[in-house]
């Protein structure tokens, strides 16, 4: 069976595509499907792929530059072009590329469909009988740049860095460039300051008695290096060089035990008490945590939790807590946001000396806010938070309302059940009348009224200003 990967940014042709032949039927199965050049890439590199269709025209890394860098690290993978365009020079380029056939999409039907995929099975087996991978030079070095912030990862860096040498990129964002040792090292050296302002850069090298494939490497990289330069900070220029094999050898905690570490961390006895903090800090350092799920978790405390924990400017402050703390979407390493927790924490001191609540009833008031978050869905009551966290029901009324900056019980929870359908609306599809009731609404025309009455839109417009923010902003 031909394994074959389909690499189209628009999913409606993706997925048309997909639908219209009976794929077995040609002894041929999709194996996956990508949007993007740098999503094929990381496909490539995690399974074994015969052939891909590659559309011509995506935004970022065009088919002819996919096929480009496929060919040169996955050899025995054969291209397709998909295109728009009955062109004889798209054909050629295509061709001079090493593609063995090409497609026309808008011409492509039932009609046709059996007669263009024989010939295009018929080809790539001839190819297959006819043709040897070339063999592949084993990894010695590699010149590489992360992106410090989210802006850069969209970006080019400037062929002028390496011109003797063509960049690929990698997932993540990622660029390298390969070649000797010495030749890397060079590159590092000369790296103009305004590319060091927007990219960390890493000398990458096999070690003494590693013998490994470019393939092989970029994977290790691809996975290990970003959580290496997370930890070892952007202003940190010391330690450039670092070995494949260094990379291979980090290893966290198992997933159940960093599961639980995100539970307990979620209750913020960090922000309270010194001795958690630094167990806390120590315990990230060590386990050298995948920087995103660390920084998605952290983003949405800060997101979450500011009005609660005293990281605004004052009551109503939504805006803020950029002004007091700084933005936290700007921080890129653990550097900088071990320096930002820990005025965050200092911050949440002050709060609760202002409040004169002990560290004790302010944990447990996050941990009542926890609670709520992850049962919004549920018939939730005072009753019922009060008793989970050891309280009665006055005294932890009167010390949430204290703790809310005078928000009330019934306020608190309407308002994380519509974050909650806010990010069911964007990240699904399920109707409007289901994500009502997951998030704790029996009547759904009543979550209409009040989502519009707090947000300014209706549900179904909320849903449809999301997708056109997503689509507009696509790589």
């Amino acid at each position: 069976m031909i394994k074959a990967l389909v690499v189209d940014d628009e999913k409606r042709v993706r997925r048309g595509f997909i639908a219209l032949p009976d794929w077995s039927a040609y002894g041929i199965s999709i194996v996956g499907e990508a949007k993007d050049g740098a999503s094929a890439l990381t496909l490539l590199g995690e399974r074994e792929i015969d052939m891909m269709f590659v559309d011509i025209g995506m935004p970022g890394m065009s088919g002819f530059e996919l096929i480009d860098q496929a060919r040169s690290r996955y050899p025995k993978t054969k291209a397709v072009i998909l295109t728009c365009y009955h062109e004889f020079d798209y054909v050629q380029e295509a061709l001079r590329l090493g593609a063995i056939d090409y497609i026309v999409k808008t011409l492509l039907n039932k009609s046709n469909v059996d007669e263009t995929l024989q010939r295009i099975v018929k080809r790539f087996e001839w190819e297959r009988r006819h043709t040897s991978a070339p063999a592949q030079r084993p990894f010695e070095a590699a010149m590489v740049l992360a992106p410090k912030g989210r802006a850069a990862r969209d970006e080019t860096p400037p062929a002028s860095l390496a011109p003797e040498c063509k960049a690929r990129r990698l997932e993540g964002g990622l660029w390298i460039w390969t070649a000797a040792a010495d030749q890397a090292e060079a590159w590092l050296r000369e790296l103009p300051a305004h590319v060091a302002d927007k990219w960390q850069a890493a000398l990458v090298t096999a070690g003494a008695d590693e013998r490994v494939s470019a393939r092989e490497a970029e994977r290790a990289i691809a996975e290990r290096l970003p959580v290496r330069l997370f930890y070892r900070g952007s202003g940190d220029a010391g330690e450039r060089g670092i070995t494949l094999s260094e990379l291979k050898a980090a290893a966290g905690p198992a997933p159940a035990e960093l599961d639980a570490a995100f539970a307990e961390w979620s209750e913020c006895r960090w922000l309270l008490y010194g001795e958690d903090w630094r167990k806390f800090a120590a315990q990230v350092e060590q386990w050298q945590v995948d920087p995103a799920r660390l920084q998605e978790w952290l983003r949405s405390l800060a997101a979450d939790g500011a009005s609660y924990l005293g990281w605004r400017g004052g009551a109503g402050d939504e805006d803020g807590l950029a002004d007091v703390l700084g933005d936290p979407e700007a921080l890129c390493d653990w550097k900088q946001w071990k320096s930002w927790l820990s005025a965050a924490a200092l911050l949440t001191q002050q709060r609760l000396a202002e409040l004169s609540l002990s560290r004790e009833v302010f944990g447990s008031l996050i941990r009542a806010v926890l609670y709520m978050k992850g049962n919004a869905g549920h018939d939730l009551n005072q009753d019922e938070v009060a008793r989970r966290i050891g309280m009665s029901r006055s005294y932890f009324s009167q010390c949430f309302k204290k703790f809310a900056s005078g928000e009330a019980f019934g306020d608190a929870l309407r308002k994380l059940r519509l974050t909650a359908a806010k990010e069911l609306l964007i990240g699904t599809d399920l109707p409007i009348r289901d994500i009502a009731g997951r998030v704790g609404f029996e009547d759904d025309k009543y979550f209409s009224r009040l989502f519009r009455d707090r947000t300014g839109l209706l549900p179904s417009e909320y849903r449809s200003a999301g997708q056109e923010l997503h689509e507009g902003g696509r790589p």
